[in-house]
């Protein structure tokens, strides 16, 4: 079976397959995944003994795993975190997990943890896909994503408004571990029950993704100053320097892809499918693009990689990063 994670809430319930395979972007569903199988399998006092998890296979931890018995219990979970898994092992051995799993056997399940792809023409996903379950976690939609930040605040003990969770997703992202973290930041300032934009507005202030469009939208206003100050806002909240150039080097290419497809009169959802963006930060590019011309875009790209050399052999991030900013200003 391919499903998503709802459909791996409905059926975990009810019955639980030999294999399973948790892949995808995104990381905390993939964690609540798991915790749901290890309470559905394992018993109570026991998770410890009949819990495997194994971050670094080799052929003889993989088949130590698989032949050990459960203890006073019915099952043992073995987790495999390791996306070098094909690399390391020997075609006998991953053989002989295929068996395992064509056997259906559930004294020991076996659940792998890949990235954000894998490949679904290898023998042991297609044997997963048969007799198991591919569950594939995308991150979430925007509504999705709203709802769990209402979720994460009532948690805490706390209530907010959906205006103040859409304003909270459309500057954080739909990632949920960073959610969570930023919930927990709003929840632990505010003195009182409800979270309330205002303070939302101040802790966010210092956040990566806003700073870096700030700081983008200073230079292309030739807003020197300013845009010196979010630099030095962000490398005093330890942003790392070449995070920082990443950031910026992203901004660049997609405006200079926008500029191109409105060129090219291209709606807002072509847009949003070729630029790789929330629908709702569409209208932010198309304004932000604007203030540069297609050359100013194509320079400060060819500055950035250029930065991107000079940081890597510099000590101290900060000034290299500084004398970008002044040229991209000027």
């Amino acid at each position: 079976m391919n499903l998503n994670y709802a459909e791996f809430l409905e059926i975990v319930n009810k019955r639980f397959s030999p294999a399973y395979v948790f892949y995808g972007e995104e990381r905390f569903l993939i964690d609540e995944a798991v915790k749901r199988l290890k309470n559905k399998l394992l018993t109570d006092g026991t998770d410890i003994m009949n819990l495997s998890i194994i971050e670094n296979v080799d052929d003889k931890n993989i088949i130590d795993s698989l032949e050990t018995l459960p203890f006073m219990s019915d099952h043992r979970l073995i987790l495999i975190k390791d996306d070098e898994f094909f690399k390391k092992l020997n075609d006998s051995t991953i053989n002989n997990i295929i068996k395992h799993i064509e056997n259906g056997d559930t004294n020991n399940c076996i659940a792998f943890i890949f990235g954000d792809k894998i490949d679904m023409r290898k023998k042991l996903f297609k044997t997963i896909s048969k007799v198991g379950a591919i569950v594939n976690f995308e991150h979430l939609k925007y509504e999705e994503a709203v709802n769990y930040v209402g979720f994460f605040v009532r948690k805490y003990g706390k209530v907010i408004k959906k205006p103040v969770a859409e304003y909270i997703v459309k500057n954080i992202g739909v990632d949920l571990y960073r959610l969570l973290n930023e919930v927990k930041k709003f929840v632990s300032y505010s003195n009182d029950k409800e979270i309330l934009l205002d303070d939302v507005k101040f802790l966010i202030s210092s956040n990566m993704s806003e700073s870096i469009f700030r700081l983008v939208n200073a230079i292309g206003l030739r807003q020197e100053n300013t845009a010196i100050y979010v630099l030095n806002r962000m490398i005093a909240n330890d942003e790392n320097p070449i995070g920082i150039l990443a950031m910026i080097v992203r901004q660049f290419r997609i405006l200079l892809k926008a500029k191109y497809l409105l060129m090219q009169n291209a709606d807002r959802k072509e847009l949003q499918s070729r630029l790789g963006v929330p629908y709702f930060s569409i209208n932010d590019i198309i304004e932000q693009s604007k203030r540069f011309e297609e050359d100013d875009l194509i320079d400060a790209y060819e500055l950035c990689l250029k930065c991107d050399r000079e940081l890597k052999l510099s000590y101290d991030g900060n000034v290299v990063l500084e004398s970008l900013i002044r040229k991209l200003c000027n």
